[in-house]
């Protein structure tokens, strides 16, 4: 079984966590408020995030909520690649 490289697993869904981030961040400043709730509902199976969504966005907390949710998942990613690997090699 073929090895997956950890830096390259981390980096790509960092980036790719990053562009879903953006795309929902552009979603939600073109769309009003009930349409982002209601889009929303079906993410989360059913709850209703009605009394706690808001659009008060900053540019100071998207950059932030960006680098965290890249960084977050790049941690994840490498995580994966390390139980991935480790696994091929018990299997």
């Amino acid at each position: 079984m073929e090895k997956l490289n950890k830096n390259v697993v981390a980096l790509s869904v960092g980036i790719t966590t990053a562009l879903v981030y953006l795309v929902c961040l552009a979603f939600v400043a073109i769309f009003p408020l009930q349409t982002i709730v209601t889009v929303s509902n079906y993410f989360v199976h059913g709850i209703d995030i009605s009394s706690i969504a808001t659009k008060n966005m900053t540019l100071a907390k998207s950059v932030i909520g960006l680098i965290v949710v890249a960084l977050s998942s790049a941690v994840v990613g490498y995580v994966f690649a390390l139980i991935y690997n480790w696994l091929g090699e018990k299997f």
